[in-house]
């Protein structure tokens, strides 16, 4: 049987540790594994921080994010803080609106429900072949919020997500509201309402964002 590993390069560590009770080979095994779980993590992590173009907005409300692939920054209309767009058309967009909920007593995803039926009727008047399609509590980085998923239209088909994300504090009414939308296509977009956000060129903005101007 030819040689697996040459000689100038033994002994190999099994060797080394053939002698070595049954109890230290299975420590030591542990501990390998433990140290390439973590080079693992560490270098997951470093490419989460380091990778895309870090967008930060200090005012009105300062949030942060990153993009990444077909999105640019593109002219934010009347009454957005930040707009991203994609390549095609229709093009896969990011939205960032600032919210601002009416006063309540209590927690905060008490009166998010309410705050949400206002907004689905303003998107009605948007879209008026919108579909809903669920509604309900979401988290956005730890932060609570409430979730809108939608269809658009059939023909062509487009999808959207509206996430109302008040600043993580007691008492908050002010905090930002991001929308969402997507259509299939070759870059990875959105065949159907629930992936809106979670995969393609939305995915890395929509899962980087937080509040403030430190970003992940």
């Amino acid at each position: 049987m030819p040689k697996l590993v040459a000689d100038e390069f033994r002994p190999t560590l099994g060797e080394e540790l053939a002698p070595a009770p049954r109890g230290v080979k299975v420590a030591l095994a542990a501990i390998v594994a433990l140290i390439v779980a973590a080079v693992i993590v560490a270098a997951a992590h470093h490419e989460t921080k380091a990778s895309g173009t870090h967008i930060v907005r200090s005012s009105p409300i300062a949030f942060n994010l990153r993009s990444t692939g077909s999105l640019h920054v593109a002219k934010a209309q009347s009454g957005e803080l930040l707009r991203l767009e994609g390549a095609g058309s229709p093009a896969d967009e990011l939205v960032v609106k600032p919210l601002r909920l009416p006063p309540y007593r209590g927690n905060v995803v008490g009166i998010l429900p309410i705050a949400a039926a206002q907004e689905i009727a303003a998107l009605r008047a948007r879209f008026p072949s919108l579909e809903l399609v669920s509604e309900g509590k979401a988290r956005v980085n730890a932060v609570a919020g409430y979730s809108i998923v939608f269809r658009v239209s059939r023909s062509p088909r487009r999808y959207g997500r509206v996430i109302m994300l008040p600043l993580d504090q007691p008492g908050a009414r002010a905090g930002v509201t991001l929308e969402l939308y997507s259509s299939p296509h070759a870059g990875g977009g959105a065949d159907v309402a629930s992936q809106v956000g979670s995969q393609g060129a939305l995915k890395t903005p929509f899962r980087s964002f937080r509040f403030g101007t430190t970003g992940p």
